[in-house]
């Protein structure tokens, strides 16, 4: 039943906020890590149902052999299920050369694309009107980012390759290659990554504190000129060209009236009536569901060993540039490692 929940359930609600198909791996790497560690209580399934470890592998491994299972302890697929049959004969397709290739290949465009558009937005370009008017493409940049960063770190790391196994080596070399691997750049994209997503969360703090008033404000406005265009249509304030229309006066009123009707604790259905008022509309896509989202995307729990290997990427990046100490410092606060206290009230680590 465990078994059967964990292949067709998104137990951990995580799908919602990564709503494009490539991004579906990362998604659900929580539930495939407990389903790599259920499935060796059922070991007959690793051993002998191959139709079941070829729908698991195609639903959570399609892109992804190397996975990170508990505060950072990573596994590779490839080499952990090597003495099972059904799994390995499953897996052969994901850690086919040109599939490897072909991932190693897209994470190298992404990563390039996505330091580039982060460095961009991190020049200054970030100001409230264009995060608001283009938050779900900010928002995809992140996703993009950080799956990348999560698939370059896993798959190109020393525990990925057994020394002693000639086809895990094979792969590991045709990552570095086609990924055009630089863990100097890797390591920076990770930092820029994470001070984009630190200014966009407090932006976004910023605003959903002052959001009720804002849209009080917005509110008021909206009814005013309301009221202002249905005094134009009453035949008392003359403009050129302007008749006296009660119907229209009336209409305007009745709108000024409905907008004074809308409540607050219902801004997004009210942001959709009022499509009209950019104020309404821009502060009704403002939710801490918004936060939530960017936490889960953040999350570089799956890092925790990983990281240490760039140590001396960052003690030599600051010999050259002492003030690199305090973006070092300032990305380990605000990058996402999940202390030991909230593992133990976070479903996802149990």
């Amino acid at each position: 039943m465990v078994i059967g929940r964990l292949r067709s359930d998104d137990i951990y609600n995580q799908v919602s906020a990564y709503p494009l198909p490539e991004h579906r791996s990362t998604a659900r790497a929580n539930q495939a890590a407990m389903l790599y560690v259920i499935l060796y209580f059922e070991p007959s399934i690793l051993h002998t149902h191959q139709a079941k470890m070829r729908e698991i592998v195609d639903k959570y491994f399609p892109d992804i052999w190397v996975i990170s299972i508990y505060m950072g302890i990573t596994v590779n697929l490839a080499d952990a299920w090597e003495p099972h049959k059904a799994a390995k004969t499953a897996l052969n397709n994901t850690l086919d050369l040109s599939n490897v290739r072909e991932q190693a290949s897209r994470y190298a465009s992404v990563s390039e694309r996505v330091h580039a558009q982060v460095q961009q937005f991190l020049k200054g370009y970030l100001r409230e009107e264009l995060v608001l008017d283009n938050f779900p493409r900010l928002l995809n940049c992140l996703r993009d980012g950080n799956v990348a960063i999560r698939w370059l770190m896993l798959h190109t790391a020393d525990s990925a390759r057994d020394p002693n196994n000639k086809r895990l080596r094979q792969i590991k070399d045709q990552i570095l290659t086609d990924s055009r691997y630089n863990p100097k750049i890797l390591f920076q994209l990770l930092l820029d990554t994470a001070q984009f997503e630190f200014i966009l969360k407090e932006m976004f703090k910023h605003m959903l504190s002052e959001k009720q008033a804002k849209w009080e404000h917005y509110k008021k406005e909206g009814s005013e000129r309301m009221t202002e265009l249905a005094d134009v249509f009453s035949g008392v304030k003359l403009l050129t060209r302007v008749e006296k229309n009660e119907n229209l006066q009336a209409w305007f009123r009745e709108i000024s009236k409905q907008i004074l009707l809308l409540n607050y604790d219902d801004s997004t259905a009210a942001g959709r009536k009022t499509a009209a008022n950019s104020g309404f509309g821009r502060g009704s896509r403002i939710s801490p569901e918004v936060l939530i989202t960017m936490q889960i995307i953040g999350d570089l729990s799956f890092a925790w060993q990983l990281i240490d290997s760039f140590t001396s990427i960052m003690q030599e990046s600051i010999r050259v540039n002492p003030s690199m100490k305090g973006v070092a410092d300032y990305s380990r606060k605000h990058v996402y490692f999940p202390s030991k206290d909230h593992k133990a009230s976070d479903p996802r680590y149990h």
